[in-house]
């Protein structure tokens, strides 16, 4: 099954699910609610990855992301889009690994389609290079290492930053990102998650990384 052929629920403006099941290419053109799922991984508790889309997506094809990002199939739980780690990174993560952030009610408007989602929004503290990540072509071309302040100028104010780079076919891509690979649509959005992601990475209990 392709992406566009993905069988999502329905949600109404609430986030309640209305019973109606459609194909995610039908969600998008009708500009139906329906569920995200949305993780930021975090090494060293101060460096933050970000994707750059593969080329082939539908939506905001080549733009810099979230580290991983995808919708909740009809009738899916955590413990199943969890899935999406490893189609997108090539890393195996279970629910355990990651600790929910929030829920973010996003809208975003295209000419051929209307993204309404209820992102729900995880974190995972896991210290391995970048050059451990498998970034899958049809998905992700780049993985990027940023530290979350400079995510946040970037976002923010479009301050470019430099960022190690591992992609898709295991060579350093190294980059400077500027405010044009961004997604326009959810800078401002994205912006503030960042900031709520330090807020909360600065005042979680301290935990031993994985080198220690």
């Amino acid at each position: 099954m392709n992406e566009a052929e993905e069988r999502l629920d329905v949600l109404d403006e609430q986030g309640v699910p209305t019973g109606e099941v459609k194909a995610r290419a039908l969600v998008h053109r009708d500009g139906d609610w329906h569920r995200s799922f949305h993780l930021w991984i975090v090494r060293e508790r101060r460096y933050v990855l970000l994707q750059r889309r593969s080329k082939d997506k539908d939506l905001e094809a080549d733009k810099v992301d979230v580290s991983v990002g995808g919708h909740f199939r009809t009738g899916e739980t955590l413990l199943d889009v969890v899935r999406e780690v490893e189609e997108e990174l090539g890393v195996v993560v279970t629910p355990g690994d990651l600790e929910y952030l929030d829920t973010y009610k996003a809208e975003r408007s295209y000419p051929d389609a209307t993204d309404r989602e209820f992102q729900e929004t995880y974190v995972m503290f896991d210290d391995r290079p970048l050059e451990h990540y498998s970034p899958n072509y049809r998905e992700v071309y780049v993985l990027y290492e940023v530290p979350i302040d400079r995510a946040i100028d970037l976002y923010r104010d479009g301050a470019p930053v430099a960022a190690a780079g591992w992609d898709a076919y295991a060579r350093r891509n190294n980059a400077l990102l500027i405010a044009a690979d961004l997604i326009e649509q959810a800078r401002e959005d994205v912006a503030k998650r960042l900031e709520h992601l330090r807020r909360w990475t600065e005042t979680r209990e301290a935990e031993p990384s994985e080198s220690s």
